[in-house]
């Protein structure tokens, strides 16, 4: 008795052209493979037709002689060929055109394979009809001039194998690229401030991409930028640069230099990538309160400053081959360092937006990225790029991936939190359970990033772990000002005037060059103040002193000694001893 499959309704689901339809079932017509496309427009779960019969989407318009017919060919060894209307599980309904073949092994059959395609017009209203004579009474017509039944049986299991095979593949790939996309959905989340600072937009020539823009802090809350375009596209692309992505947040929060970064990274991508797997790369360092951008470029187009009426201040272009090509003997870390007085916009961006073609195989062009630059309105200077950008493509893909991104910096703009200083000071007393201390020479002065180091293992001591960002501040004005006035003998009055920051930069350039004697000791000390825990700090350099009062006397608001007046905000005490190579900060962890 044939099954009858209810509720039924008159909504039809053409299928999509293309689209194949793919079951096997065993000799008894019992399902035991489904490809993707069959559970998408039947509307069942796999776990509902793995099993069940194949006869759960039988529609009951269909006359049961054709089934009869089917089942005789097929078990006959024969492949069988039909316009079928089959039931959804909601009862509407839809037409394939439906290719049966037994499947063998060893010559003897073990099942049947179905593919099914989308019929036309013309094939169901031709089926509609015969089945209506076969509900009259009338036999079922029989097809003229078939060709050879057993050359068709080998072609429909190779082409069902072949089937399987891609949809088995087409899956696996889906579970690679949904993963992929959830880690780096991971890598690119920016906090809300980082968020409203940059602006972001990407066309991805693939679901997964390469290229990649990320934001992150230091303890210092100096913000650090990194746009990498991975060589290639999709998941290959993706995987050469997640280790990257990781890498440069960890040394970010650990509080290193986007020197120091940028020389990591290249031993990173030399280390675990092909030859061929290099990765081009930007990398900033924005210092709100100092008003300091640094960049490094290896393989990026330009990097553009430019002010509120679109005057370029600055250009960075690529001074450095991408990351991955030379080794560490033959690699330049170092940044170019600049210095803004006014409110600006940085706009960095890969090479896909300057090589993206419209319809007449024309180029987008940096010349044309410059012009539209500078001619924008400032507030609205982002979504003029872009929309531009989208009326260049004309509705063209784009070949490559595209990412831009514009940092807005403000003048003036701290990017350090507000301070909170005890009150009064403190009577200190040891008592603490830990010592750290270290002692550097010229040799590793020149080379070693000791303060994010020094700030990484304090992170991980119960008592200051939530106080590594005051401490890193703290540790990083003290060793700065024992190096560069200490050591290096400089003078923060180079600093004055229209290009003394840069004459400064400079000059503490050359003098670390040819530095080779020198030394700098570190003591860090944990201790109690009125029964709180608190930080010892004490710095001590071989330099001739510096003159701490006079940078004190300048205040915060000149070009030089405001290091001293953060310090102080962030410690209940700071004193200089003897000539002012030596200096002691206490810092109560409230």
């Amino acid at each position: 008795m044939m099954r009858i499959n209810q509720p039924v309704s008159n909504i039809e689901h053409p299928l999509p052209e293309g689209v194949v339809l793919v079951s096997k079932t065993d000799l008894k017509g019992l399902i035991t493979y489904c490809n993707r496309a069959f559970l998408d427009v039947s509307g069942y779960g796999e776990r509902e037709l793995i099993g069940a019969p194949h006869n759960l989407i039988r529609h009951p318009d269909i006359p049961p002689e054709i089934f009869a017919d089917l089942w005789k060919t097929v078990q006959a060894g024969n492949p069988w060929n039909g316009i079928v209307k089959n039931r959804c599980k909601n009862g509407d309904y839809y037409w394939v055109e439906a290719n049966v073949t037994p499947l063998l092994e060893g010559g003897r059959p073990v099942g049947y394979v179905s593919l099914r395609y989308r019929a036309s017009a013309e094939q169901i209203a031709a089926a509609e009809q015969a089945y209506q004579m076969v509900r009259d009474g009338h036999p079922i017509p029989v097809l003229s001039n078939k060709p050879d039944l057993g050359y068709i049986v080998q072609l429909q299991q190779r082409l069902s194998d072949k089937i399987v095979d891609l949809e088995k593949y087409r899956d696996r790939n889906e579970d690679d690229q949904r993963l992929g996309s959830f880690i780096m959905a991971q890598m690119l989340r920016m906090d809300d401030d980082l968020g409203g600072r940059v602006r972001r937009y990407a066309l991805l020539a693939e679901q997964l991409s390469g290229d990649v823009l990320i934001a992150a802090r230091t303890p210092a809350n100096v913000v650090h930028v990194m746009l990498a375009d991975a060589v290639g596209h999709g998941l290959a692309a993706a995987i050469n640069v997640l280790p990257v992505c990781r890498t440069f947040y960890d040394l970010t929060e650990q509080g290193f230099s986007i020197e120091q970064i940028a020389a990591d990274l290249n031993e990173l991508v030399n280390h675990i990538m092909p030859v061929d797997r290099f990765v081009a790369t930007a990398l900033l360092a924005i210092d709100y309160s100092a008003q300091v951008i640094e960049v490094w470029n290896g393989g990026i187009p330009a990097l553009r400053l430019l002010n509120r009426g679109g005057e370029l201040l600055r250009s960075w272009p690529s001074r450095h081959l991408p990351l991955g090509i030379l080794e560490a003997q033959t690699f330049s870390a170092r940044p170019e360092i600049f210095r803004y007085k006014e409110d600006c916009q940085l706009y960095l961006y890969s090479d896909g937006l300057v090589e993206a073609c419209c319809p007449r195989g024309v180029p987008y062009g940096d010349e044309r990225i410059a012009d539209l630059l500078a001619g924008a309105p400032h507030e609205r200077r982002f979504e003029a790029l872009i929309a531009d950008f989208k009326s260049h493509l004309d509705g063209c893909s784009a070949h490559d991936d595209v990412v831009v991104a514009m940092m807005k910096i403000a003048a003036g703009a701290s990017g350090v939190a507000d301070a909170r200083r005890p009150a009064g000071d403190r009577e200190v007393v040891a008592g603490g359970d830990w010592r750290v201390a270290i002692r550097l020479e010229a040799g590793e002065l020149k080379y070693l990033d000791v303060v994010p180091l020094m700030i990484h293992l304090l992170s991980k001591l119960h008592s200051v772990r939530e106080h590594h960002s005051a401490l890193f501040l703290i540790l990083s004005e003290l060793f700065n000002n024992a190096l560069d006035h200490g050591v290096l003998g400089l003078d923060s009055g180079i600093k004055r005037g229209p290009d003394g920051f840069e004459r400064y930069l400079q000059l503490r350039d050359e003098r670390m060059q040819a530095l080779d004697c020198g030394e700098i000791s570190i003591e860090i000390d944990s201790v109690l103040a009125e029964g709180h825990p608190a930080v010892k700090i004490h710095v001590t350099d071989s330099g001739e002193g510096f003159d701490y009062r006079a940078l004190q006397a300048a205040g915060g608001g000149a070009q030089y000694g405001r290091g001293i007046v953060l310090t102080r905000s962030l410690t209940s005490r700071l004193e200089y001893l003897g000539k002012g190579n030596e200096v002691v900060a206490y810092y109560v962890c409230v």
